[in-house]
């Protein structure tokens, strides 16, 4: 039954032409599971606002909210324990966890229904993508029915990624301050935050503050990443 429902969730995914119908279509899924929450988001470090990082939530928003705001994407075991492997992670009371900080946000998960779930990382040309978590108030799910999640998570990426760059609005090219355009053409040359504080008579935290400055109006996840469009902007010089 709960495989006939992924081929089906994969059949019909096409049709879905708006973000919102199609979350709504794998809650529906994922309810058939046991599954009463999901979210889907970028797990690298934080560079850009949280709202860019999220892909899709079914997540209650008081929940969501103190997950943000208490920054626990940089200790969230779950998250922790993807970036190192390629493969689903379980979580929940069951599931281990290395540190206090991680057993309470899987506690405080609890008082929102999510007592336990399953985390499928989503890879891309780039490495890991996104994560999708699914939180369920107990979990008695397979190992079957776990690649059933699994599949129909994948093609959740992929339309939801063909659906963004549809719906995407172009940005300006965004431009860069002085000191923002300095700090960046010595990263360009390989300097550290240290070593370009000593060259502009800076503190190193400032230098630091002006190139994530610089990541965060190009949207970028690296600093090399940021240099590449600074350059074919022409903004700095090699």
């Amino acid at each position: 039954m709960l495989t006939a429902a992924t081929f089906e969730f994969i059949e019909d995914i096409d049709r879905h032409t708006e973000s919102s119908t199609l979350i709504a279509a794998f809650q529906k899924y994922i309810g058939k599971f046991g599954m009463v929450y999901f979210l889907m988001g970028d797990p690298r470090p934080p560079v850009g606002p949280p709202s860019e990082r999220l892909w899709a939530t079914t997540w209650p928003e008081e929940w969501l909210t103190r997950w943000t705001d208490r920054n626990y994407l940089v200790v969230d075991p779950v998250v922790r324990k993807l970036r190192m492997q390629n493969f689903p992670v379980r979580w929940g009371p069951n599931e281990p966890t290395k540190d206090d900080a991680g057993s309470r946000i899987l506690e405080e998960a609890g008082e929102f229904r999510m007592s336990a779930g399953l985390a499928i990382p989503i890879y891309s040309r780039d490495g890991l993508s996104v994560i999708v978590s699914m939180g369920a108030e107990h979990y008695e799910i397979g190992k079957s029915e776990e690649k059933c999640l699994h599949m129909a998570s994948i093609f959740l990426h992929a339309r939801l990624e063909r659906l963004r760059a549809k719906h995407a609005v172009p940005m300006r090219q965004s431009r860069l301050a002085p000191r923002e355009r300095e700090c960046l053409s010595w990263v360009a040359a390989g300097k550290t935050d240290w070593e370009i504080s000593q060259i502009l008579n800076i503190a190193e935290q400032t230098v630091h503050e002006y190139v994530q400055n610089a990541l965060v109006k190009f949207g970028a996840t690296t600093r090399a990443q940021a240099v590449a469009i600074a350059i074919s902007t022409r903004q700095i010089s090699t």
